[in-house]
């Protein structure tokens, strides 16, 4: 039986994000088709959190306990790889991380690894290549020093260092958190120095295959490793499912899922065409999922035209897809794939995205749902009214969608046909 270690320096669950969920899922498929599978994880969730399992997972997951000390290139691979010498694993899947990615990478040379990017991690310090409103194209590995102003314009690594040591304002806000939470591991994997986009490149030339969601990222990396494979997500048809559920009104539901705090995600988008559309119709809602980031832009959205959901775990956010009429995903960064395009779809949602990133790969313009060029207001609005009007063609798209999601994206399919080849 051959074996399988999982090393994802962010996993946690329940899951707050598309990621967490894919590892969970190629890692219970391969269980279930007979490979010997381990997950290995940092336990260290002081800003997010990292290691913290609640509830039970269909594979061994192995903590590892670190703090802000700790975490760091020295005692980050010798507990990691000693943990895996143990396990004596044929192959290595290195899924989610930041900047200590690459030397544990390179600290594992002796095993095959199926290096995965998730977003625009390592490539990019705030891993979405947008800056200032637009997308960026400059990225770390042409121009490091550029990012390094870009995303810590007034902190030098002596103050970065101080702040993390003292945990400057950590509780004043969750935001702050957050950003401690990138600085600790900046700092620790000092990636501020000349030499690091150096171990970076090693790391990533000596994989033997690097996975990512869309050809942008293909094309960015296609350099330095030649096996560059572009693999979407998947999803469960089981759990995700078209329902028709009584509403408590007639107003047609226009949903948006997902962290919408973030302004690459194109709330305000969306929330100025539907504004727009406000204008001419009663007939809509908007609904929109919220967690503790979000809550700073709460009273943009009050009255009964707005629906604030606070956030849900994943076995209950079918029914948010299967109570709405349309989906909206309407990124303005190159979103790197759309996990909430595919669930709508397999909900039997027609779909309303922005022409960008993997969303381009999910959504089927015309047939499933409508692509519009990102941050385009008026096209997103006439998409929205085209849907509205016509409740056929809604149920027509939903049904392509559907058809799509079972053909193309079940989670049996995506792993039988991308990742078997990989490990056999």
């Amino acid at each position: 039986m051959k074996k399988i270690a999982f090393i994802d320096l962010l996993f946690h669950w329940p899951p707050t994000g598309g990621s967490w969920l894919d590892v969970k899922e190629i890692a219970s498929g391969l269980k279930k088709r007979g490979f010997d599978v381990k997950l290995f994880v940092p336990l260290f969730n002081e800003y997010f959190p990292r290691g913290k399992i609640e509830g039970t997972l269909p594979f061994q997951v192995t903590t590892i306990p670190f703090n802000r000390f700790t975490f760091n290139p020295y005692f980050l691979t010798k507990r990691i790889k000693k943990e895996i010498d143990v396990f004596k694993p044929n192959f290595i899947f290195l899924s989610d991380g930041y900047f200590l990615k690459p030397y544990l990478s390179n600290a594992l040379r002796e095993y095959p690894k199926i290096f995965r990017f998730y977003a625009y991690e390592l490539i990019c310090l705030n891993n979405k290549l947008f800056f200032d409103m637009e997308n960026c194209e400059n990225n770390f590995l042409a121009n490091s020093g550029k990012c390094i102003k870009c995303q810590f314009p007034q902190d030098t690594p002596l103050k970065m260092l101080l702040k993390v040591i003292l945990n400057h304002r950590k509780d004043e806000h969750p935001f702050n958190r957050i950003k401690l939470h990138r600085m600790q591991e900046f700092i620790s994997s000092l990636a501020f120095s000349k030499k690091y986009p150096d171990i970076l490149k090693k790391s990533l030339k000596e994989a033997k295959a690097i996975i990512v969601y869309n050809n942008f990222l293909k094309n960015l990396l296609s350099g330095i490793n030649r096996n560059i494979l572009v693999v979407p997500s998947g999803v469960d048809p089981e759990s995700f499912y078209p329902e028709e559920i009584k509403k408590e009104d007639n107003k047609k539901i226009i949903l948006m899922v997902g962290r919408l705090a973030e302004y690459a995600k194109g709330v305000p988008v969306l929330e100025l065409a539907f504004k727009l559309l406000l204008a001419k119709r009663d007939d809509i809602k908007l609904c929109l999922t919220t967690d503790q980031y979000f809550s700073l832009f709460h009273k943009r959205f009050q009255g009964d035209k707005f629906s604030l959901i606070n956030w849900v775990n994943h076995e209950e956010l079918a029914s948010l897809y299967q109570k709405s009429d349309i989906c909206v995903v309407p990124s303005v960064w190159r979103e790197p794939f759309g996990i909430t395009a595919l669930e709508a779809m397999a909900c039997g949602k027609p779909v309303i995205a922005s022409k960008t990133g993997g969303l381009e790969l999910i959504v089927e313009d015309g047939k499933t749902g409508f692509l519009f060029e990102p941050g385009n207001v008026e096209e997103l609005m006439q998409k929205l009214e085209l849907l509205l009007d016509d409740e056929n063609l809604r149920n027509k798209m939903g049904e392509e969608g559907r058809k799509r999601a079972e053909e193309l994206f079940s989670w049996d399919n995506i792993i039988e046909k991308y990742y078997l080849p990989l490990f056999v």
